[in-house]
């Protein structure tokens, strides 16, 4: 019994067997032959590779740009003469004096004095941020306050004692600086520019005060009318001297009060010797057609510094206005 059992086991195994051979014969995949793909023609590969080598259209090769060039160095400011300004001749300001002839920055009592002190700063900042340093007062008509406000001006730049400046009196044809600072004998102002007299000896300097204007004020003061104003002040020798002037005392600012410009050509012929102007009016006195009058006669060429309305003539001095 147990050796018929064993024959059948057998039997049925390797029945199974033969099944699971037939099974597995009919699973395998069944191959597809695929063509290979045809290499490329010679003359193709030609093309690719010139097409290759060649820059693109778009990429252009520019030329380099350049370096930037260095901004050039300041140029040193000018230093005066050693010695020169302390050589020059002291004279005394009488506060006294002063005060009788409007002076309000000198003895600063009337607070209307404020006004030359703004004025100064304005005035300070714009030659600086020009790099000038010559300024012509002047106003379309006589007894605008011109003079008035070109003494009070070189009054307030002279408490500063990091600015060196310098008041001259050029107009020639009514000189009024020398009796408004009460300076007696100031010498002749034509003299100086012709050369005839020497810097040194025509300039003077305040003495010592109590009003604490400033020993790095100079001034060049006059007494005498000139008839030949005008020639004067075009001659080449007038340049020459000024350039002198410049070069010794290397002053920060000079201040020149000019005849009026309406009235001759006294400060067209001067033109050169200036950087810009400052047009002083009269209060009720100039018009609006005498301000575009001196505009026109000055041109595009000439810079406006600023207009100053002087309200000192006829009324309350604390009206003055910048």
């Amino acid at each position: 019994m147990t050796l018929k059992r064993h024959e059948e086991y057998m039997r049925r195994r390797a029945a199974r067997r033969a099944e699971m051979e037939a099974e597995a014969d009919d699973e395998v995949p069944q191959v597809v032959d695929t063509p290979e793909p045809e290499a490329p023609a010679q003359d193709e590969i030609a093309q690719e590779e010139t097409a290759l080598a060649a820059p693109p259209e778009s990429l252009e090769l520019s030329e380099p740009e350049p370096e930037p060039e260095p901004e050039p160095e300041p140029e040193p400011e000018p230093e005066p003469e050693p010695l020169l300004w302390p050589a020059l001749r002291r004279v005394v300001l009488d506060p006294k004096h002063l005060a009788k002839h409007r002076l309000i920055s000198a003895t600063r009592e009337d607070p209307a004095h404020v006004a030359f002190d703004v004025l100064r700063t304005k005035l300070l900042a714009a030659l600086r941020t020009h790099g000038w340093h010559r300024v012509a007062i002047t106003s379309p008509t006589p007894d605008c306050g011109k003079s008035f406000v070109a003494a009070n001006l070189a009054i307030s730049l002279s408490r500063q004692s990091s600015v060196r400046s310098v008041l001259m009196d050029m107009d020639l044809r009514r000189p009024s600086l020398a009796h408004t600072l009460g300076q007696p004998d100031p010498g002749r102002m034509a003299g100086f520019l012709s050369g005839d007299i020497p810097l040194q000896r025509f300039l003077t300097c305040p003495e010592e005060n109590a009003l604490n204007i400033g020993q790095t004020l100079a001034m060049g003061l006059n007494d005498r009318a000139e008839p030949y104003a005008a020639e004067i002040l075009h001659a080449p020798e007038t340049g020459e001297v000024l350039q002198d002037l410049y070069r010794r005392l290397a002053p920060d600012v000079v201040i020149f009060d000019m005849p009026p410009a309406l009235y001759y050509d006294d400060v067209l012929g001067f033109r050169p010797q200036f950087d810009g102007v400052l047009i002083v009016v009269g209060g009720g006195r100039t018009t609006a057609q005498h301000i575009r009058d001196v505009k026109a006669r000055f041109g595009t060429d000439t810079p406006l510094l600023g207009v100053v309305m002087n309200r000192a003539e006829g009324e309350s001095i604390a009206k003055y206005g910048y």
